[in-house]
């Protein structure tokens, strides 16, 4: 198998889904791959990502109790952190908490009947945005993707970000690491410096977490070939037409 090969497995296998004996066949690969071991783990550090900003869905009352019933001898307990990554260890844990909860939910009377329809609606969405992850982790792994680092500069010197650029479908997925927290009144905006207009163009705002991450998705981009930049500075709060400041908080050369 190429490179291009055992990467697109990786890909699959941040989220638990690789067949076993591709699984294996990567395992034994990136024990002498260095290009492919950095790739699954900058995957993994997606995948992260994207679970880091699904929104928080709160149990019905008394979940938690009745979950510990299903699962209260020890010996029968399910190791669901496992070998796999953070992302994929807590959706796996998202949906083994949602079925079993269902299925304590249906043993009671007809009242909590709209508790179950609710879960089974958060469950269907949660399916869908896994749908979606495994979509975009499959575009990362694509041999037409070009990645761009962004590095912090002074006002934020730990700050960094990756961007995986798809120019055939003339969109990037960004993500953002170590960024200071923003103020309500404040949103982060990513600019685009186009070698053939003399003005930043906005490719989005955003806010990040507490940890100071983030993740972008940018759409219709210019082609390839007219981006020579990108930047991110801080503005008022749901962006700007033209930057306000100079004060970028990371930035980049696309070196295409």
């Amino acid at each position: 198998m190429t490179h291009e090969h055992y990467q697109s497995i990786a890909a699959l296998d941040v989220l638990g889904v690789a067949s076993g004996g591709d699984a294996a066949a990567l395992r034994l690969h990136l024990t002498a791959c260095i290009p492919c071991r950095r790739a699954r783990d900058e995957y993994a550090r997606v995948t992260t990502m994207f679970a880091l900003a699904l929104d928080p869905v709160d149990p019905p009352p008394g979940m938690r109790d009745r979950v510990r019933s299903c699962i209260n001898m020890p010996s029968r307990r399910l190791n669901i952190w496992g070998p796999t990554s953070g992302a994929t260890a807590a959706t796996a844990a998202t949906l083994l908490v949602a079925f079993l909860g269902w299925r304590a939910l249906t043993e009671h009377d007809a009242g909590q009947r709209a508790q179950i329809e609710s879960l089974q609606t958060q469950n269907a969405q949660l399916a869908q945005r896994a749908d979606k992850l495994a979509s975009e982790l499959s575009a990362l792994a694509s041999a037409g993707t070009r990645t761009i680092a962004l590095s912090g500069q002074e006002v934020a010197p730990a700050a960094s970000a990756r961007v995986f650029l798809e120019p055939e479908r003339r969109r990037a997925l960004v993500f953002f690491y170590d960024l200071p927290p923003n103020d309500g009144n404040k949103s982060y905006q990513l600019w685009i410096i186009r070698a053939d207009q003399p003005k930043p163009v906005s490719a989005g705002v955003f806010d990040v977490t507490a940890a100071g991450t983030a993740s972008l998705s940018v759409e219709n981009l210019p082609v390839a070939t007219e981006i020579k930049a990108l930047a991110v500075t801080l503005e008022p709060k749901g962006g700007v037409d033209q930057p306000t400041n100079t004060r970028f908080y990371v930035a980049g050369n696309a070196d295409m």
